[in-house]
């Protein structure tokens, strides 16, 4: 289905007018359904008078605070979202126990780039670091980099 049709220029304009303000005035979803007080699912997409925070359970919006979170900045226990905070976190900026993501930092790390406890990434910088280039006090990669010194495998 096309988001606008072109039947005339005055449905067009109507089509489109309808559509730009249902961008900026955003949206809110909340479930009736509430756990402590805190409601079991909440949605939120930021528009002229709304942040875009949404905090629930489930949070999903822009900027999301939840058990479950998705959104642009995720804070949460399993967070997924540009940028991540949590236990389990799945971002390009992962930051947790578990981070799996572009940039990675916390105790198991699976990224591009990595810092952490266990990290297997192209860059990985940790004790146990595995990767094109590892630093750290335990290290397995193509450059390897501790306290026993420089190593180049080829």
């Amino acid at each position: 289905m096309p988001l606008l049709t072109l039947n005339s220029d005055a449905q067009h304009q109507e089509q489109l007018r309808s559509y730009i303000n249902r961008q900026l005035i955003g949206f809110d979803y909340r479930s009736k359904h509430k756990i402590f007080g805190i409601p079991l699912v909440h949605i939120c997409r930021g528009g002229l008078n709304s942040p875009g925070i949404a905090k629930g359970i489930i949070a999903i919006g822009d900027i999301a605070v939840g058990f479950i979170a998705v959104g642009g900045l995720a804070v949460g226990f399993l967070t997924l979202g540009a940028v991540g905070f949590g236990i389990i976190t799945v971002a390009g900026i992962a930051v947790s126990l578990l981070a799996v993501g572009a940039v990675g930092v916390g105790g198991l790390v699976i990224a591009a780039c990595g810092i952490g406890f266990w990290v297997w990434a192209l860059l990985a910088i940790g004790v146990h670091a595995h990767g094109a280039v590892a630093i750290g006090l335990h290290v397995i990669g193509t450059l390897a980099i501790s306290p026993d010194g420089i190593k180049l495998s080829q």
